[in-house]
């Protein structure tokens, strides 16, 4: 404990060191300098010397490189020193008149500065920067940082909107090709000669390349369709390869005076659009190394605000980007927010490594965009305890790899599209409602989409109107895959019935949420994927809903029940511990109502697993879908397959039926 004895030392100890630097300051020379420039002339004194917008200098001996700005070399030899300075840059010291009302050009000279004599950080202090020019920022060299800083791009300028200077029109066909309702098209058999089409690309700045291909399919052992935009003058051409249909984009740098586009396939493929137009530049912050940037030692942006113009804007955000060998833009972002932009943050050559925790990014367009036909980039982009908040797009990716935890996606139209990696742990997902039918909320070409614990929740918003997507999941090729482990669900319906589509796989477990939780029924119309198995059916029936089983197996998948038959029951493979969906079409030669349940069978003992579902039958063609996780809480059973049973079985209860009722096309999930 200290005494007060003690604290009156102390205090005295206090009094006599800010006596000290107030007695020092007090002997501050008078004269009065205008600016750093005045120093260089100023010889050694004992006195500090103050410069109005500067701060405090005393005059020491020389150590190290005076850089003009923290040391000054004298007129003697000695350096004139910023008293109290601890490492961190003030852009109010870089400065000058000319400026106006730009602050971007006082903050890029001290990041110029940093990047040369550093590494500083740089302290934009809880100040709003109106900026009107970019920024860039050597991650080696400096941190930028702030309390609650804001960078306000709100007014900079906006990029000239340029048409594309090249459409899938304008090329030539050669051998094997052809055009049909502006679809471009070829197959393997037709061994066709690759499109090769010369253009110019005259502008300086980035020109942007974006192919949309419908189908790749083909008996190569690796079907796919290459596009490359290349200088003819180097060997590196920026190129895309395809192996899945989809939206694909990449970039090259302008000038190209001798530019040449080729297309080369191994498969049947089709495209449906690519052009190429000119984008210039239109980020407001680029993180980029260069050949003097060391290799290691990257730093941090922390405690920013980053303000774009608003809707409708062009801009992006940040923009990672390296063109030397062996550099990287690597960075941490703590704290940042990016808002208003077109893009909110944008991946491209040697962008890797970048982890965020406590980021809010909310865009117009995409939050991450990962650009294709990249350079060493795309290794595991990790975001933490984050927010993806709003915009078309959260995460639009050209095979990146990308970690999520406890982050949040928030009213988005769609949380994936594209292809890659993208691992969600313990995240909320919490998305628009879908409004078009080919919008899924996760767009995979080829990848894998994982998703452990957390929630993944369509908003409940104009609930009546339903989701209008065809599947929550899009899997468009064999190599894409997608998971969902203890995961809490709500409002996942989709117009198919199906929570995925395409040629990829979905694997569910556990799958968590309180009862309803109007889900799609069925996880995947795959046939190796029915619990019924392929034909023949396990077809039984009963004189009640207790009696003996008579079966009647059959091979065909559509089948009549006549009145002698009142109960109708399919067994399956049973799996303990899943949820279940069931989809079956009927019709009846008398309308009514018929009574359908899915219950675990052992021997005689029968148990009926959620509700007891009444399905309309008409004398059209009528679809039913069901899944017992959207059974009532007070349902028998907890809507999942029971322990110790050897069989699952739908039954059909006609008993309030008249006259013969015909079904067809059965498939029983697991969830």
């Amino acid at each position: 404990m200290i005494s007060r004895r003690g604290l009156a030392g102390l205090a005295g100890t206090a009094a006599v060191t800010l006596g000290a630097v107030f007695a020092r300051q007090g002997q501050a020379q008078t004269t009065a300098l205008a600016d750093l420039a005045d120093l260089e002339t100023s010889p050694a004194t004992n006195s500090p010397i103050h410069i109005p917008g500067q701060g405090w200098f005393e005059s020491k001996t020389a150590n190290g490189l005076a850089d003009g700005v923290v040391q000054i070399e004298g007129p003697d030899g000695q350096y004139w020193t910023r008293m109290d300075f601890s490492g961190a840059l003030k852009p109010a010291w870089f400065s000058q008149a000319s400026d106006r009302d730009d602050d971007a050009l006082a903050i890029q000279r001290a990041l110029d500065h940093a990047a040369r004599f550093g590494p500083f950080a740089i302290d934009l202090e809880n100040k709003r920067h109106r900026c009107l020019t970019p920024l860039t920022i050597d991650p080696t060299r400096m941190a930028l940082r702030g309390a609650g800083a804001v960078l306000d791009f709100s007014a900079i300028p906006e990029p000239v909107r340029h048409d594309p200077i090249f459409q899938l029109d304008d090329i030539a066909l050669t051998q094997g090709w052809e055009r049909t309702n502006g679809v471009l098209s070829t197959s393997n058999d037709a061994q066709a000669r690759p499109l090769i089409h010369d253009l110019q690309l005259p502008e300086e700045g980035r020109y942007r390349l974006s192919l949309t291909v419908d189908a790749v399919t083909g008996d190569a052992d690796f079907p796919n369709v290459k596009v490359s935009l290349s200088d003819r003058s180097t060997a590196t051409p920026a190129s895309i390869t395809a192996i899945a249909s989809g939206d694909h984009d990449l970039e090259l740098w302008g000038p190209v005076p001798n530019a040449q586009l080729t297309i080369e396939t191994n498969a049947d493929i089709r495209i449906s659009a690519l052009q190429i137009a000119f984008h210039g530049q239109r980020e407001c912050v680029l993180i980029a190394s260069n050949e003097d940037s060391p290799q290691y030692g990257h730093k941090w942006m922390e405690g920013i605000e980053i303000v774009g113009p608003g809707l409708g804007t062009l801009r992006h955000g940040i923009r990672f980007e390296t063109g030397a060998e062996a550099r990287s833009s690597r960075l941490i972002l703590r704290d940042v927010t990016v808002r208003n932009f077109h893009t909110g943050l944008m991946f491209s050559h040697r962008a890797y490594l970048i982890n965020a925790t406590g980021l809010r990014c909310a865009c117009e367009k995409a939050g991450l965009h990962f650009l294709g036909g990249l350079r060493d980039a795309g290794e595991l982009i990790s975001l933490y305890a984050s927010v993806i908040d709003g915009g078309e797009i959260a995460i639009l990716n050209n095979d990146a790899e990308v970690a999520l935890f406890g982050t949040a996606i928030d009213f988005v139209d769609q949380v994936f599209v594209g292809s890659g990696r993208l691992l969600l742990h313990g995240c909320h997902l919490e998305v628009n409602r879908p409004k078009a039918s080919d919008k899924p909320l996760i767009d995979l070409g080829q990848g894998d989409v994982t998703l452990n614990g957390g929630s993944f929740t369509v908003t409940g918003a104009d609930f009546d109107a339903g989701n209008q997507c065809q599947h929550i999941f899009l899997l468009r090729s064999r190599a894409a895959t997608a998971s969902m482990r203890d995961v809490t669900t709500y409002n996942l319906r989709s117009q198919s019935g199906a929570l995925a589509g395409g040629l990829g796989r979905l694997d569910t477990a556990l799958i968590r949420g309180r009862r309803p939780r109007h889900m799609a029924p069925i996880v995947q119309f795959d046939p190796q994927r029915n619990l019924l198995g392929t034909v023949p059916l396990d077809l039984r029936t009963s004189n009640g809903a207790a009696g003996t089983f008579n079966r009647f197996p059959t091979d065909v998948t559509t089948f009549k029940a006549s009145p002698a038959y009142r109960h109708i029951w399919l067994f399956g493979v049973a799996r303990p511990g899943a949820e279940l969906g069931v989809f079956f079409r009927l019709r009846s030669e008398t309308p009514g109502t018929i009574l359908a349940s899915v219950q675990a069978v052992k021997g005689d003992t029968r148990q009926v697993i959620g509700d007891i579902w009444p399905v309309p039958a008409t004398t059209d063609w009528t679809r039913y879908l069901n899944n017992t996780a959207n059974t009532h809480p007070a349902s028998p059973g907890d809507g999942r397959m029971p322990e110790g049973f050897d069989e699952v079985a739908l039954m059909l209860d006609l008993t309030e039926i008249e006259g013969t009722v015909e079904f067809a096309d059965f498939f029983l999930s697991p969830v």
